[in-house]
């Protein structure tokens, strides 16, 4: 049985104290949703305005927003989109930083029942074409940040320029595109008819992931996927009406938009919303905001760590974190340092539930009390998955690393790509016996004692840099689409004192002599988001391949950027100059010591 998109014991195994109290919330929020599945983020964002109408919904910098006015603001959204012909599963894509009118307008949408495809900020060019194709919307909403970069594929748009929408006070740039502020004047701010016509099995929002392998695909939530995904912010957090969520992660990720605004939604808490995050600022706002949770990823931690000490630190009233890939060394030394006594690490994807560590064990993202989850082992060189003589996976035992397997039944919280295609492309067939079904997460776990597991990294052509999943191929793409190089090989190396693995590309140039790296220094940095730019770039006459014409890579990752290792040209980007310089010694050593942070 799966509850809330977390995987609770379905075998026999004796839970701590912390796993049952948090089992008991789970199934006593989900009996809440299950009397009536038909609910979602319009219905409750109705509820609580009707509930608590003058309660504190919304922090943003000075602002503040009720429930009721919140709920205004969302019918604004319903029924400017109503009166112009939305109908029932229409898409409309959102491409915008995080702001309040981010939160109005994908809830408002949800109330006439269209669908939500929130595009990552940081998809440029190739990837963003793709992302919007994919969505097929009917509309497209963007914000004054990311409008430059629409404009940069207007030619390339699915729809006409009269069906997209800007959101901003400023007008820096000009464009002849509709207006949010003059579209919505005097539109209706009462309830429209059509949020009681929820259904919990249409898709309401669609999320997206680089998976594994190639551009960004979409994985479509409907209205009772992202009420679970609500309830797992609530039980995590133990969220109550009094608590304030400070979400400084991006709204366009399941963990931001999920489980921070859901969670509230769900419950009637409140949020308090930052543009971006800000670690200079983290401690002044969690102190003015009176936050009492907060959601991370694992580089949050780190860089606070390396702050200075604040003023704000003391008496904070921050108590409860949830999130994902905190190394146990940052864990324990954070929670001391900053008197966070909950930390709540789990591990999961857009794609399917997970499991939680709810006992606060640093290091680990849970113990694996589910007969549907699988560690199973793969080849050390290759990562493919090894199978017995009779044809089936070799489960992992205690101290083995391998890939996690989620069954995929007709009841389980897979959700699939919009693409059949890509979806077939992650099912595993006959892994247990005949005829079975397993989604590949594409991470690899570590198997302990007493069914702990921890996460050890992502599979080979995927890595994970500043919080977000680095598509290996996708960029190889992008690379060896500049005029000079003739292939490259993508792969993340591990870097001293930072988490994750920055990403390290490897290419060889069809003219050596006449390579511009000023041109390809600006084609990178147009071209991808800032977190798949290569830290390193190492400069080949040939790339290696195997017998069947495949770029080998296991050696190219075993070096590293380690100068000691070849004679190759290597170079390091600058994030400051949004050049690539040459590595020399010195930058090496740097990085090495931590005097240097990537």
């Amino acid at each position: 049985m799966i509850l809330g998109d977390i995987f609770i014991s379905t075998i026999e195994f004796e839970l701590t104290p912390e796993e049952q109290e948090f089992q008991d919330r789970v199934v006593k929020e989900e009996s809440i949703l299950r009397k009536n599945p038909n609910q979602s983020l319009g219905t409750q964002i109705e509820k609580q305005a009707s509930d608590r109408p003058y309660n504190t919904a919304l922090f943003f910098g000075n602002k503040s927003w009720t429930w009721n006015s919140v709920n205004a603001e969302c019918n604004r959204v319903a029924n400017f989109f109503q009166k112009f012909g939305l109908k029932n599963g229409d898409t409309i894509s959102l491409m915008m930083e995080n702001s309040p009118e981010y939160l109005f307008l994908t809830s408002g949408i949800n109330k006439v029942q269209g669908v939500n495809a929130l595009i990552n900020t940081h998809q440029r060019k190739q990837a963003l074409i793709h992302a919007f194709n994919i969505s097929n919307p009917e509309w497209i909403v963007v914000d004054d940040d990311c409008l430059p970069y629409l404009l940069e594929i207007k030619n390339e748009l699915p729809v006409e320029k009269d069906r997209i929408l800007v959101c901003g006070a400023e007008e820096r740039i000009n464009h002849s595109f509709r207006k949010v502020e003059n579209e919505f004047e005097g539109i209706s701010i009462e309830n429209p008819s059509s949020t009681s016509k929820t259904n919990s099995k249409e898709i309401a929002f669609n999320i997206f992931t680089s998976g594994t392998t190639g551009l960004p695909k979409a994985v479509t939530y409907s209205n009772f996927k992202f009420m679970r995904v609500s309830i797992f912010g609530v039980t995590t957090l133990k969220l109550e009406i009094e608590d304030t969520i400070y979400v400084p992660l991006p709204l366009y990720h399941g963990l931001g938009f999920g489980v921070g605004w859901g969670g509230a939604v769900w419950r009637g808490a409140s949020v308090a919303l930052r543009k971006h995050f800000s670690a200079s600022q983290y401690w002044k706002d969690i102190k003015n905001y009176n936050a009492t949770c907060t959601l991370y990823i694992g580089e949050i931690p780190r860089y606070l760590l390396n702050r200075p000490k604040s003023e704000f630190v003391k008496d904070s009233p921050l108590r409860r974190m949830v999130g994902l890939g905190l190394k146990k060394d940052v864990w324990e030394r954070f929670s001391s340092r900053f008197n966070v006594p909950h930390i709540i690490e789990y591990f999961g994807s857009t794609e399917i539930g997970g499991f939680v560590n709810v006992s606060g064990k640093p290091g680990r993202v849970g113990r694996n009390l589910s007969a549907e989850v699988l560690i199973v082992k793969v080849d050390d060189i290759t990562n493919e998955i090894l199978r017995d003589n009779q044809g089936h996976c070799i489960v992992c035992k205690p101290g083995d690393s391998g890939i996690a397997l989620v069954m995929v039944t007709p009841n389980s919280a897979f959700s699939r790509y919009k693409s059949k295609e890509a979806t077939e492309k992650k099912l595993i067939h006959d892994v247990l016996e005949e005829g079975d079904k397993y989604f590949n997460t594409g991470d690899f776990l570590k198997l302990h004692e007493d069914r702990w597991v921890s996460f050890v990294e992502r599979s080979g052509d995927t890595f994970r840099w500043k919080g977000e999943n680095v598509s290996t191929s996708e960029v190889e793409s992008i690379i060896t689409s500049f005029p000079n190089v003739k292939s490259s090989v993508v792969y993340g190396v591990e870097v001293p004192y930072s988490n994750g693995r920055a990403g390290m590309a490897a290419i060889a140039l069809k003219d050596s002599r006449n390579f511009n790296f000023k041109e390809f220094s600006d084609f990178l940095n147009s071209s991808l988001p800032r977190y798949a730019i290569p830290v390193f770039v190492r400069i080949r006459q040939n790339l290696e391949v195997t017998g069947t014409f495949k770029l080998r890579k296991v050696t190219l990752k075993e070096e590293g950027y380690n100068l000691n290792k070849f004679p190759d040209p290597l170079y390091i980007w600058d994030s400051n100059s949004k050049y690539l310089e040459k590595l020399t010694l010195e930058i090496y050593k740097d990085i090495n010591s931590g005097d240097l942070r990537l």
